[in-house]
């Protein structure tokens, strides 16, 4: 028997019980909530995670690749696994022909702007191409896309798409988001 009378705990004495912790949990969960990223988190996350993008092409790691993609394009190519087996043909049949991608690189983003609850920005990308004895070098744009503060990216290629295509993929893009005119 205990030292210590314990009497058990009154049904009435719930309410008061939840309320107290109630009134000491709220404030401290509420306090742990994690501040928005400042620009120079976001874009140093938005540079890791597009050269892991673009490291992950070269090396033909097309799951991985596909991870990076923005969800709406995985979604209409079939989901991640037809995606990296359509990228994974595409290579194969150009390997086939003598050719590869030698190298993807990309350069500075443009200004990060929010809109609804999504962080967007874009990137120029330049591909080259090993084709027989040629080299040959492509330059497109890449659409970012952040829904978490700029914690983790998607991109888009929108390389032949102009700006109405590519909202019909991302219906908030922002009319800050400029793109190049499409080539014909």
């Amino acid at each position: 028997m205990p030292a210590f009378p314990v009497a058990p705990l009154s049904v009435r004495r719930w309410p008061s019980l939840v309320f107290l912790w109630l009134a000491v949990l709220l404030p401290v969960f509420g306090f742990a909530q994690a501040k928005p990223l400042s620009d120079e988190v976001r874009r140093a996350n938005l540079e890791t995670q597009v050269t892991a993008m673009e490291q992950a092409f070269l090396k033909e790691d097309f799951e991985t690749f596909a991870d990076f993609m923005h969800p709406d394009v995985v979604r209409l190519a079939g989901g991640p696994d037809v995606l990296a087996r359509q990228l994974r043909k595409g290579m194969e049949e150009m390997s086939a022909q003598g050719g590869k991608v030698s190298n993807v690189t990309h350069g500075a983003p443009t200004r990060i702007v929010a809109v609804d609850r999504q962080l967007q920005c874009t990137l120029p990308q330049t591909t080259e191409f090993q084709l027989a004895a040629a080299t040959k070098t492509t330059q497109s744009t890449l659409l970012a896309v952040s829904a978490d503060g700029g914690k983790t990216w998607a991109f888009l290629d929108t390389a032949g798409k102009d700006w109405e295509t590519v909202r019909r993929l991302v219906p908030n893009l922002s009319r800050e988001i400029v793109l190049p005119a499409k080539s014909n």
